[in-house]
């Protein structure tokens, strides 16, 4: 008998152990939400500026966040030309140089897919996304103050953190200015 109680004593330390940890880990949610780097008026690739600001941000990335736990874009879904290629080719130097898989399984509009898959994450998470589709996720993750990404705007970076289980905004900004001509 006191054998089957030591198990079980056992069982629930490891059990309970093990939910601390998943709700510490819960605690230490960062998403980092960037928008894709500049493309001409009439493209839907990258334009020389946007290609010299993808080749800048994984310092600036690096400094402020660290390496991620992962790293998500939109689904490329080829049947749309490449309009959605920007966000992958955007994060494309981060994520050669430090070896990151991306997470390209959602559509830009699926707000409450990836929100979900968001909300299971842990650690600090690089969110690559279209700048119209960023409000609707951090919508669904919970943030309520009106939010609008200016279309001019590549430079912003918005943070959401966690306390008291309260989606929470913090904005920061990238501070590049990549030049317009092409490197090559």
């Amino acid at each position: 008998m006191k054998k089957i109680n030591l198990v079980f004593l056992l069982f629930l330390t490891v059990f309970s152990l093990s939910n601390c940890n998943t709700n510490a880990q819960n605690k230490t949610l960062k998403l980092v939400f960037i928008r894709h780097a500049e493309r001409p008026e009439d493209g839907e690739n990258l334009n020389c500026q946007g290609i010299n600001r993808s080749l800048q941000l994984p310092a600036v990335l690096y400094k402020k966040f660290g390496i991620p736990q992962n790293i998500y874009v939109p689904e490329l879904n080829m049947g749309k030309k490449t309009k959605r290629a920007r966000m992958l080719q955007t994060i494309t130097p981060f994520v050669a140089k430090y070896n990151i898989s991306v997470n390209s399984a959602f559509e830009e509009e699926d707000y409450k897919g990836v929100g979900k898959a968001l909300l299971n994450e842990n650690g600090t998470i690089f969110i690559v996304w279209e700048h119209n589709n960023i409000a609707p996720v951090l919508e669904y993750l919970g943030i309520t103050s009106p939010l609008k990404w200016k279309d001019s705007d590549f430079d912003s970076i918005w943070i959401v953190t966690f306390h008291h289980k309260q989606a929470v905004l913090t904005k920061d900004i990238e501070n590049l200015h990549p030049a317009a001509g092409c490197p090559f």
